[in-house]
Protein backbone atom coordinates (compact mmCIF):
# COMPACT_ATOMS: atom_id res chain seq x y z
CA UNK A 1 0.00 0.00 0.00
CA UNK A 2 1.21 3.17 -0.57
CA UNK A 3 2.80 5.59 1.97
CA UNK A 4 0.44 8.69 0.48
CA UNK A 5 -2.57 6.22 0.94
CA UNK A 6 -2.05 5.35 3.97
CA UNK A 7 -1.15 8.32 5.21
CA UNK A 8 -4.62 10.36 4.02
CA UNK A 9 -6.41 7.28 6.78
CA UNK A 10 -4.22 8.39 9.54
CA UNK A 11 -5.67 10.07 12.61
CA UNK A 12 -4.73 13.82 12.35
CA UNK A 13 -4.65 16.03 14.93
CA UNK A 14 -5.86 19.38 14.30
CA UNK A 15 -4.18 22.43 13.53
CA UNK A 16 -3.33 24.58 15.31
CA UNK A 17 -1.04 28.11 15.76
CA UNK A 18 2.35 27.32 15.84
CA UNK A 19 3.92 27.70 19.75
CA UNK A 20 6.97 26.80 21.10
CA UNK A 21 6.80 22.95 22.43
CA UNK A 22 9.29 21.43 24.14
CA UNK A 23 9.21 17.68 23.55
CA UNK A 24 11.76 15.48 24.83
CA UNK A 25 13.29 13.70 22.48
CA UNK A 26 12.20 10.08 24.13
CA UNK A 27 8.34 11.25 23.28
CA UNK A 28 9.46 12.35 19.50
CA UNK A 29 10.83 8.91 18.87
CA UNK A 30 7.68 6.91 20.33
CA UNK A 31 5.61 9.30 18.40
CA UNK A 32 7.49 8.74 15.11
CA UNK A 33 8.03 4.78 15.78
CA UNK A 34 4.00 4.59 15.98
CA UNK A 35 3.56 6.34 12.96
CA UNK A 36 6.14 3.84 11.35
CA UNK A 37 4.45 0.69 13.16
CA UNK A 38 0.60 2.36 12.12
CA UNK A 39 1.70 2.53 8.08
CA UNK A 40 3.36 -0.89 8.33
CA UNK A 41 0.88 -2.59 10.31
CA UNK A 42 -1.80 -1.12 7.66
CA UNK A 43 0.69 -2.12 4.80
CA UNK A 44 1.04 -5.53 6.20
CA UNK A 45 4.47 -5.21 5.59
CA UNK A 46 8.12 -3.62 7.14
CA UNK A 47 9.47 -1.73 5.12
CA UNK A 48 12.50 0.20 5.54
CA UNK A 49 11.77 3.01 2.86
CA UNK A 50 8.57 3.57 4.35
CA UNK A 51 9.81 4.40 7.75
CA UNK A 52 12.84 6.07 6.79
CA UNK A 53 10.09 8.39 4.42
CA UNK A 54 8.17 8.50 7.79
CA UNK A 55 10.91 8.85 10.15
CA UNK A 56 12.08 11.95 8.05
CA UNK A 57 8.70 13.96 7.67
CA UNK A 58 7.87 13.37 11.43
CA UNK A 59 11.56 14.66 12.72
CA UNK A 60 14.12 16.63 11.73
CA UNK A 61 16.85 15.42 14.28
CA UNK A 62 18.86 12.21 13.09
CA UNK A 63 18.88 11.11 16.90
CA UNK A 64 15.13 10.81 17.25
CA UNK A 65 14.96 9.14 13.60
CA UNK A 66 17.02 6.62 14.31
CA UNK A 67 15.90 5.47 17.32
CA UNK A 68 11.82 5.35 16.38
CA UNK A 69 13.03 3.07 13.41
CA UNK A 70 15.03 1.22 15.89
CA UNK A 71 11.85 0.93 18.34
CA UNK A 72 9.39 0.43 15.60
CA UNK A 73 11.74 -2.44 13.57
CA UNK A 74 12.20 -4.09 17.23
CA UNK A 75 8.19 -4.40 18.13
CA UNK A 76 7.40 -5.35 14.33
CA UNK A 77 9.78 -8.51 14.71
CA UNK A 78 8.19 -9.00 18.15
CA UNK A 79 4.66 -8.40 17.55
CA UNK A 80 3.44 -12.08 16.88
CA UNK A 81 4.21 -12.81 20.70
CA UNK A 82 3.12 -10.02 21.98
CA UNK A 83 -0.03 -10.30 19.80
CA UNK A 84 -0.79 -13.91 21.62
CA UNK A 85 0.22 -12.39 24.80
CA UNK A 86 -2.29 -10.00 24.46
CA UNK A 87 -4.60 -11.89 23.31
CA UNK A 88 -4.74 -14.02 26.52
CA UNK A 89 -4.76 -10.55 28.50
CA UNK A 90 -7.66 -9.28 26.88
CA UNK A 91 -9.59 -11.99 24.63
CA UNK A 92 -12.65 -10.33 24.37
CA UNK A 93 -10.64 -7.41 22.19
CA UNK A 94 -7.47 -9.34 20.74
CA UNK A 95 -5.11 -7.50 18.71
CA UNK A 96 -7.45 -8.31 15.44
CA UNK A 97 -10.18 -6.13 16.53
CA UNK A 98 -8.26 -3.35 17.89
CA UNK A 99 -8.07 -0.06 16.02
CA UNK A 100 -5.35 -0.17 14.34
CA UNK A 101 -3.50 3.02 16.44
CA UNK A 102 -4.31 1.21 19.86
CA UNK A 103 -2.69 -1.74 18.49
CA UNK A 104 0.37 -0.35 17.44
CA UNK A 105 0.26 1.80 20.54
CA UNK A 106 0.34 -1.52 22.65
CA UNK A 107 2.55 -3.35 20.22
CA UNK A 108 4.96 -0.54 21.08
CA UNK A 109 4.76 0.12 25.05
CA UNK A 110 4.83 -4.27 25.14
CA UNK A 111 7.97 -4.27 23.51
CA UNK A 112 9.37 -1.38 25.48
CA UNK A 113 8.39 -2.50 28.61
CA UNK A 114 10.24 -5.96 27.82
CA UNK A 115 12.93 -5.01 25.71
CA UNK A 116 14.56 -1.88 27.23
CA UNK A 117 15.37 -0.45 30.16
CA UNK A 118 12.88 2.22 29.94
CA UNK A 119 11.04 2.34 33.43
CA UNK A 120 7.52 0.35 33.25
CA UNK A 121 6.06 3.84 34.51
CA UNK A 122 7.29 6.17 32.39
CA UNK A 123 6.36 3.52 29.03
CA UNK A 124 3.05 3.30 30.04
CA UNK A 125 2.15 7.12 30.99
CA UNK A 126 3.78 7.52 27.45
CA UNK A 127 1.62 4.94 26.09
CA UNK A 128 -1.79 6.46 27.68
CA UNK A 129 -0.61 10.00 26.36
CA UNK A 130 0.01 8.87 22.32
CA UNK A 131 -3.57 7.44 22.97
CA UNK A 132 -5.10 10.92 24.32
CA UNK A 133 -3.69 12.28 21.37
CA UNK A 134 -4.08 10.02 18.69
CA UNK A 135 -7.68 7.88 19.53
CA UNK A 136 -10.65 7.75 20.71
CA UNK A 137 -11.69 9.09 24.48
CA UNK A 138 -11.80 5.11 25.58
CA UNK A 139 -8.50 4.06 24.15
CA UNK A 140 -6.44 5.20 26.68
CA UNK A 141 -8.16 3.70 30.02
CA UNK A 142 -8.41 0.49 27.43
CA UNK A 143 -4.29 0.44 26.71
CA UNK A 144 -3.69 1.57 30.59
CA UNK A 145 -5.75 -1.34 31.46
CA UNK A 146 -4.22 -4.49 29.12
CA UNK A 147 -0.21 -2.56 29.62
CA UNK A 148 -1.10 -2.93 33.22
CA UNK A 149 -1.73 -6.55 32.72
CA UNK A 150 0.91 -7.15 30.37
CA UNK A 151 3.76 -5.55 33.39
CA UNK A 152 1.85 -7.68 35.66
CA UNK A 153 2.47 -11.08 33.56
CA UNK A 154 5.98 -10.13 32.97
CA UNK A 155 6.38 -9.02 36.37
CA UNK A 156 5.72 -13.02 37.22
CA UNK A 157 7.51 -14.75 34.70
CA UNK A 158 11.02 -12.63 35.10
CA UNK A 159 10.67 -12.17 39.15
CA UNK A 160 11.40 -8.52 39.03
CA UNK A 161 9.04 -5.76 40.77
CA UNK A 162 8.16 -2.25 39.50
CA UNK A 163 10.30 -0.75 41.84
CA UNK A 164 13.44 -2.63 40.44
CA UNK A 165 12.66 -1.50 36.95
CA UNK A 166 13.16 2.08 38.13
CA UNK A 167 15.75 4.35 36.81
CA UNK A 168 16.66 6.70 34.33
CA UNK A 169 14.27 6.54 30.84
CA UNK A 170 16.54 4.99 27.92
Amino acid sequence: MAWAVVRASMLQVEHTPPILLLVRPEHKSREVALQILFVWDSAGADEDAIAIQIAEEYSGNADIRSRAIEMARGTWIQREMLDRRIELIAPQWPPRRQPAVDRSIIRLAGYEMTATKTPAKVVIDEAIELAKHYSTENSASFINGVLDALLKEHQSLTGTEASGREGAES
